[in-house]
């Protein structure tokens, strides 16, 4: 395992919020599909939970630079 230095780090952070900002559309647009209202909730809920964690990456990238 090789050390990364400080901008491939947040190189590599800046990837992985790219990543989830994809998963949160995908399970956007199951949630749209899905008709259960319990697999909705837990789909938003799901969705709702990776963008709280992409806020959190995006202000640990800029507090970073």
């Amino acid at each position: 395992m090789s050390i990364m230095n400080p901008q491939q780090q947040i190189q590599q952070l800046q990837e992985c919020i790219q990543d989830c900002k994809g998963v949160v559309k995908e399970l956007q647009n199951i949630t749209q599909k899905a008709k259960q209202t319990e697999l909705k909730s837990t789909l938003k809920e799901s969705a709702h939970h990776l963008e709280m964690c992409i806020h959190e990456c995006d202000f640990a990238t800029k507090a970073a630079d």
